[in-house]
């Protein structure tokens, strides 16, 4: 059985890392308040002492306007602020992947055609062989 700090660091770590939306966490580790998932995210985002990369810092700045932007407004669902900030934050994770999907997609790319070159060398090399023995 898992200790509500373990409940609560697994929960926050997929919202951060845009495993669930908050409120598929809220589903899923039975939270019935939105403010109760915001308290854990802020008291367990120091826990996960990992060095943040740049998107998550754009989140952070972004979840801290949304946060107070949040507070200014009732809480009778007429503005689901932290629902737009599970979404741009997955939009932010996505955007990187991405990126970094097509950064590795350039590079086999052109290990494809430095390959396509060596083949197309060596069959010259065999067609001139071929040649020259007849």
């Amino acid at each position: 059985m898992k200790s509500k700090q373990e409940l609560q660091i697994e929960a926050v770590t997929a919202i951060i890392t845009g495993e669930l939306l908050l409120e598929e966490a809220m589903i899923k580790y039975n939270v019935k308040d939105k403010r109760t998932m915001t308290a854990w995210i802020k008291k367990t985002m120091p826990l996960l002492k990992t060095p943040k990369t740049e998107s998550e810092q754009r989140l952070d700045i972004l979840f801290n306007t949304v946060s107070e932007t949040a507070e200014r407004y009732n809480h009778d669902g007429s503005l689901d602020i932290l629902r737009e900030n599970s979404l741009l934050k997955r939009i932010i994770v996505l955007q990187d992947k991405v990126r970094e999907l097509e950064e590795k997609n350039s590079l086999v790319t052109r290990h494809r055609d430095l390959l396509m070159e060596k083949v197309s060398s060596l069959e010259l090399r065999i067609q001139i062989q071929q040649k020259t023995t007849k």
